[in-house]
């Protein structure tokens, strides 16, 4: 039993301490060790995202089955949002339009300068959470030609 250990233990140390063929043998057995542990960090990075994917997804499931209720805004973060998202791409400037909101209902007051313009503003409006209506009594003005 000892020999036979011994016998393992000088073989193997011949094997890996050749002066002919014991440097190249390291060097594969170091290449293949760290191949085997890139590929299972890589893989162990893919399996993360996997379980991360999933996690998010089930987060988003239980938030749509259970409905986080959006609490009412006052009417003067009404206002506000109105004035900063439904103003955004509406090509309207806000000092021409005066917005007042009571109870959530959205009313507009003042000039646009087309009708589109101010179908835009209203739809845009009406999109805004919180706003439950909107009166629009906005004054089309156009552009004269002449000028």
């Amino acid at each position: 039993m000892r020999s036979s250990r011994a016998f393992l233990i000088g073989a193997g140390a011949a094997f890996w301490l050749d002066p002919r063929q014991g440097r190249r043998r390291r060097h594969v057995l170091r290449d293949r060790s760290l191949a085997l542990l890139r590929r299972s960090s890589r893989l162990g990075v893919r399996k993360a995202r996997f379980a991360g994917g999933h996690a998010r997804g089930a987060l988003a499931a239980s938030r749509r089955a259970f409905g986080t209720r959006e609490r009412a805004a006052d009417d003067a973060t009404l206002v506000q949002r109105i004035r900063s998202e439904a103003f955004r791409g509406a090509g309207v400037p806000t000092q021409d339009v005066d917005v007042r909101v009571e109870d959530g209902v959205a009313i507009l007051r003042g000039s646009v300068s087309g009708r589109e313009a101010a179908d835009g503003l209203v739809s845009r409006t009406a999109k805004i959470p919180g706003v439950r209506d909107v009166a629009a009594m906005l004054r089309v003005t156009t552009a004269d030609p002449s000028s």
